[in-house]
């Protein structure tokens, strides 16, 4: 007879980024289907690469989250990765435009949450397969 192998739960550091990632990629969702919307009427090569951008980056967060569960070090960096990718491209686009306001800067907490949420010590011991 075989026995039940127990596992690590997952901590809830893990957890609230999982969650975190989970919020990022409906409310990418509901903006690409708004940006679709849009972009039947205005119609620019400008617009059309940041939808693909916006489609890319939200599939393969979605892809990050579907492959949690694998535990492998490298779900862990590569969601690392892309949020400061998300975070770091947003600060420089609003620095370039010269718009570093306190309410424009609200939307760099997601990604920051989620790098500094993954890079707990809990998160490494748990994605350590």
């Amino acid at each position: 007879m075989t026995e039940a192998v127990q596992t690590e739960p997952m901590p809830p550091a893990v957890r609230a980024a999982r969650l975190i990632m989970i919020l990022d990629v409906a409310l990418s969702l509901i903006g690409i289907a708004i940006m679709i919307r849009i972009g039947t009427v205005v119609f620019s090569t400008g617009y059309v690469l940041l939808l693909l951008f916006a489609v890319a980056t939200t599939v393969l967060m979605g892809w990050l989250v579907f492959r949690w569960s694998s535990r492998k070090k490298a779900v862990r960096w590569s969601a690392v990765a892309l949020e400061a990718v998300l975070g770091g491209g947003g600060l420089i686009i609003r620095a370039a435009q010269g718009d570093l306001r306190w309410t424009t800067l609200l939307g760099l907490l997601i990604p920051l949450a989620v790098v500094v949420l993954l890079l707990t010590q809990a998160a490494g011991r748990w994605f350590d397969r």
